[in-house]
């Protein structure tokens, strides 16, 4: 990873993603994107925050 672009604050850590990460939070593949960051997203969390990424 390209510590360049990773960014950390007090309250933050903002990682880039990849193209197909981004892709699938676009078209709310929600199942995708939770194998992809081997997480568990909630529901609600295609907020308008979230798909305001491009």
């Amino acid at each position: 990873m390209n510590h360049n672009l990773h960014i950390t604050t007090q309250r933050l850590e903002l990682l880039p993603c990849s193209l197909e990460v981004a892709q699938a939070v676009v078209t709310r593949n929600k199942p995708q994107v939770e194998r992809l960051l081997e997480v568990r997203v909630p529901d609600d969390w295609y907020g308008s925050e979230v798909l305001d990424i491009w």
